[in-house]
């Protein structure tokens, strides 16, 4: 039987829908049901925190699926278009990501590894630290940032971007003073966000509030070093060395403080000659995320 996709719809607990797709393939899953005894899957938030359209690593879940781990990839308010019209508050996520979780366990999946790509990690990140969830037996990170915002202001002093982080910063703060104002949820443009050009592949676009939410100095839930120290499941994170988006060495940055704050089991693999987006490594992502799993999961 081949690898199948089914589309299925989540419903968070504040009454919010979401699409997410499982990756799976059933013959696969039930001989490694028969072998361990176990039925696992993975929760998977790719990049832009929750969006089919972009950040998504698509060679990613088809040979997880084949390799006997169902592989559920969720969307989220925080998917592009939340960051645009304003729903898209980074800590509420985290109840799509329970919906998920839950959605798995009424499905009879009894072992829990939640995975994430780029911002998805931190997003992840956080709801593993706080979400409480005795089935969670692992964590796989991939390409995760420090945080959030210290990804966005570095990359804002590297491009020069316009406006620069500090002019947002001092906007920001005076508007998020009456939350409730229609400025909060006024849409705004950084050119040279992401790259050195002022073209929209190089820009960013986010409301006052989603970026204060998710961008700014305060958004202390959006910093995947004050909430990874929290984490207990086993942790495996992937890192291109190549990488200019997330720097590499935040990887054992991370790591560090997951290890300081008192899990024993922190693996870190950099993959060489690679960057953000794994071009020409994806095997080697694949298969070092599969060969953790028959340990963990």
């Amino acid at each position: 039987m081949a690898v199948e996709y089914q589309l299925v719809t989540l419903r968070a607990v504040d009454g919010v829908n979401h699409d997410a797709l499982l990756v799976i393939d059933e013959r696969a899953a039930r001989i490694r049901e028969r072998a361990t005894g176990r039925r696992t899957a993975l929760m998977h938030v790719h990049g832009i925190m929750g969006n089919f359209l972009v950040g998504t690593l698509r060679f990613l879940a088809p040979p997880l699926a084949r390799a006997g781990y169902p592989v559920l990839i969720v969307e989220t308010r925080m998917g592009n278009v939340g960051q645009l019209f304003g729903p898209g508050i980074f800590d509420r996520a985290r109840r799509d990501l329970s919906a998920g979780a839950e959605w798995l366990r009424t499905n009879g999946f009894d072992h829990l590894v939640g995975m994430g790509y780029s911002s998805g990690a931190t997003l992840i990140t956080r709801w593993a630290a706080t979400a409480h969830v005795p089935w969670l037996r692992g964590l796989v990170l991939i390409g995760a940032p420090w945080g959030l915002p210290e990804s966005l202001e570095s990359r804002s002093r590297r491009w020069r971007a316009q406006p620069s982080y500090e002019t947002i910063f001092e906007r920001a703060s005076v508007i998020m003073e009456h939350p409730e104002s229609e400025e909060a949820d006024r849409l705004f443009v950084i050119e040279r966000s992401r790259g050195p050009s002022s073209q929209p592949r190089d820009s960013e676009v986010y409301t006052y509030r989603t970026w204060w939410h998710s961008r700014g100095p305060e958004a202390s839930a959006a910093k995947t070093h004050l909430q990874i120290g929290q984490v207990r499941a086993p942790l495996l994170m992937l890192q291109g060395t190549t990488d200019s988006v997330v720097h590499p060495e935040e990887a054992e940055a991370l790591a560090t403080v997951a290890r300081r704050g008192g899990n024993l089991n922190v693996e870190v693999t950099m993959i060489e000659g690679t960057d953000h987006f794994f071009g020409g490594r994806e095997f080697i992502v694949t298969d070092t995320i599969a060969r953790w799993m028959r340990r963990h999961g």
